[in-house]
């Protein structure tokens, strides 16, 4: 009976050893899910900043290739460009 006894309480303590460990587990996991979730919010984040940027950058290349094309203007030379003073300012 002693042997018994003996072996189902090794069996509690390595079950419940187990169940410790497999709890440590979850959540260790949980937390590194959390973090990529969080990393992945920054990245979402990030990304529709520079899809805007990049909008942006390519509303304004349209632009002044549609001003080049259709209005015939282009960009002046340095020489050319005259900088004008409002009367009163030093």
């Amino acid at each position: 009976m002693n042997r018994l006894n003996a072996t189902l309480l090794a069996l509690i303590v390595l079950s419940s050893w187990s169940v410790v460990t497999a709890q440590y587990e979850a959540r260790k996991r949980y937390s590194e899910l959390e973090k990529a979730q969080k990393l992945a919010r920054t990245l979402e984040v990030d990304y529709g900043r520079l899809l805007l940027e990049q909008s942006t950058w390519g509303a304004h290349a349209r632009i002044e290739k549609a001003v080049a094309s259709r209005l015939q203007m282009h960009t002046p030379d340095p020489r050319e460009v005259q900088i004008v003073k409002p009367e009163g300012d030093a």
